[in-house]
C-alpha cells in the first residue's frame, strides 16, 4: 500500500517534468515562428516599395533608362500598361509589354499572362483578348 501511495505521489512530478520538456520545446518552436514572420514581414515591406522605386528612377535618371530594362522586363514598368487600352490588338500589346510569361486559350478568349516571381510573393498582370482584341487589362498587382 505504502508503495502505491509512494507511486502515486511520484507519477504527477514525472508527468510535470514531461509536460515542462514539451512546454519548452512548444516555446521554442514559437519563438523561432515569430522570427521567421518578422523576416517575411521585411521582405514584403521592401518588395512594397520595390515598384515605387523601379519607377521614378527609370523614368528620371537619365543616364540609365536602360538599366532597370536590362535587368526587368518591360512590362514590369506601369507605363506601358497605361498605354494598352480595349480594342487594341495582340500585336501591339506584344509590341508594348514583350513576350508573356505564359498564355492560356479557351475558344476565342486568350489570356496574356504576364508574372514572375519575388521573394516568397509574385508580381502578375494580364491581358485578356477575345479574337486577337484586347477586352481587358489588369495591371501588375504584388500577390
Amino acid at each position: 500500500m505504502a508503495r502505491l501511495l509512494l507511486a502515486f505521489l511520484i507519477l504527477p512530478l514525472t508527468a510535470s517534468a514531461a509536460d515542462e520538456g514539451r512546454i519548452s520545446f512548444l516555446e521554442q518552436e514559437v519563438r523561432n515562428l515569430q522570427r521567421q514572420v518578422q523576416g517575411l514581414s521585411r521582405q514584403v515591406d521592401e518588395l512594397r516599395t520595390r515598384p515605387d522605386r523601379i519607377g521614378p528612377q527609370s523614368s528620371t535618371s537619365g543616364s540609365a533608362p536602360g538599366a532597370a530594362s536590362a535587368t526587368l522586363p518591360r512590362w514590369v514598368d506601369v507605363a506601358p500598361w497605361r498605354r494598352i487600352k480595349p480594342g487594341a490588338s495582340e500585336l501591339e500589346v506584344i509590341s508594348s509589354l514583350g513576350r508573356p510569361s505564359s498564355m492560356r486559350e479557351d475558344s476565342d478568349t486568350r489570356v496574356l499572362l504576364y508574372a514572375m516571381e519575388i521573394g516568397s510573393g509574385f508580381l502578375g498582370g494580364s491581358v485578356i483578348l477575345k479574337d486577337h482584341v484586347v477586352v481587358e487589362v489588369r495591371q501588375p498587382v504584388l500577390q
